[in-house]
């Protein structure tokens, strides 16, 4: 039986934010988008005076039909919302 190898991917992001605050607000409205992860994705998510870490995990068996996408679609939505709140504090 042939053996797959498997795909292991890291990705770190982080976020400058203007202020504490700022960065406060970005972190609790992403933390709803950390629950429910596919079992091959991990997300690890703190705030560092004004920056927020982002480190993602996702690994997978290339036999298996999960793919790089996973993580790709979420660090787009998680850019995504990010984006949105720092466009609303600016209103605020």
């Amino acid at each position: 039986m042939k053996k797959f190898p498997n795909l292991n991917i890291n990705a770190s992001v982080e976020i400058k934010c203007t202020d504490n605050r700022e960065s406060k607000a970005i972190h609790d409205s992403l933390l709803p988008d950390n629950v429910n992860f596919p079992k091959n994705l991990e997300l690890d998510m703190k705030t560092i005076d004004s920056s927020i870490s982002l480190e993602l995990k996702f690994s997978a068996n290339i036999a298996e039909e999960e793919n790089t996408e996973t993580l790709l679609n979420t660090l787009d939505e998680l850019m995504e919302h990010a984006g949105i709140v720092k466009n609303v504090i600016k209103y605020d």
